[in-house]
């Protein structure tokens, strides 16, 4: 794969990080995560760009109702002050 056995002036052979495979340095490019890998024609392209997902942000959610009622107080009632019509 990597054609890096020829004379090149200024440039100088170097191993991709992900494939192994040697390369001439302009062949390789700093990937997102620090590796040095191959790109370009007569190269296994193993350059990944950083996923655009990773630089999403969140907006705040507001988690209030709009408007809200206070709570009605509880009516305890005793047995006998029930009905079948208040069923």
């Amino acid at each position: 794969m990597g054609k890096a056995d020829h004379y090149e002036a200024g440039q100088w052979n170097a191993i991709c990080d992900r494939c192994g495979f040697k390369f001439k340095a302009k062949t390789l490019r700093k990937e997102w995560t620090g590796l040095m890998v191959c790109n370009g024609p007569g190269s296994n392209d193993c350059w990944e760009a950083r996923n655009v997902q990773e630089r999403v942000r969140g907006k705040a959610d507001k988690q209030a109702p709009k408007w809200v009622r206070p709570e009605a107080p509880d009516v305890f009632l005793g047995t006998n002050e029930v009905t079948p019509d208040d069923l």
